[in-house]
């Protein structure tokens, strides 16, 4: 049975390379690579920062995001991840449950959040040789822990 799409069949391929991003962006965060994490913005909007594109992005995380010896301490799960591609049009959009977890030697490990994404990509670069790049995400949170350590506000 084919899962049916806003936009006609599954393009695989397009699905892997956003599906693979999605996880370039969890493991970046948790290992607080956060230069990683704005490069994944470098042609889209953050949804906390000011403006679009990378160094905004850099910015923001600087300024907000919690290290402990370069690393957050936390690990991003998605879950229910859909995925629709318009190949011919070089757009996608993906929705999401996202669950983040934390602990430190102070705060024993549980979940600080559980949300919803929803989000677009477009590719650049055309069909061959093009590349998939995050345009947007909107962070819709379901159920909110104790965020304080992981997040400034």
């Amino acid at each position: 049975m084919e899962i049916p799409q806003a936009h006609g069949r599954p393009s695989y391929d397009s699905e892997k390379e956003i599906w693979r991003t999605l996880c370039a962006y969890c493991e970046a965060i948790d290992t607080g690579d956060l230069d990683g994490v704005a490069r994944l913005w470098e042609h889209g909007t953050w949804p906390f920062a000011a403006e679009a594109g990378a160094q905004a992005v850099g910015r923001w995380l600087d300024e907000h995001v919690i290290l402990y010896d370069g690393e957050t301490h936390t690990k991003h799960q998605l879950t229910n991840v859909v995925i629709d591609v318009d190949d011919e049009a070089g757009t996608a959009s993906f929705t999401s449950y996202a669950s983040i977890w934390q602990a430190l030697p102070d705060f024993p490990l549980q979940p600080i959040i559980y949300t919803r994404f929803n989000g677009t990509f477009e590719r650049i670069g055309g069909r061959i040789g093009g590349r998939w790049w995050w345009r947007t995400l909107e962070v819709m949170p379901d159920l909110v822990g104790d965020t304080s350590r992981h997040v400034r506000p």
